[in-house]
């Protein structure tokens, strides 16, 4: 797979996931914030987009396990080690 194959599906798990946020998502400085999402998929800042989507978890509830598929497939793919952290969480919902 070359580098913009895997771009184009970390960015599809990242879409996806944020997709599967409720429209009454609460929003902080110290969470998640959409502007900030939004801005980062759009320049292609796929780990901050991908940091940016789980901060929700810092006022809200947890998301589905659903979407916490998608972090980890995401992260996966960026060899990032927050992978293990996002199939925990998978693991608890």
């Amino acid at each position: 797979m070359d580098k913009l194959e895997k771009w184009n599906l970390i960015k599809a798990d990242l879409q996806m996931a944020y997709q599967l946020l409720p429209t009454n998502v609460k929003q902080s400085d110290f969470g998640y914030r959409e502007c900030d999402f939004l801005e980062y998929i759009q320049n292609n800042e796929l780990r901050l987009a991908m940091e940016e989507l789980d901060g929700v978890i810092e006022d809200n509830q947890p998301p589905s396990s659903e979407f916490w598929q998608h972090l980890v497939n995401a992260a996966q793919l960026m060899g990032s080690p927050k992978e293990q952290g996002y199939r925990l969480y998978l693991s608890v919902t």
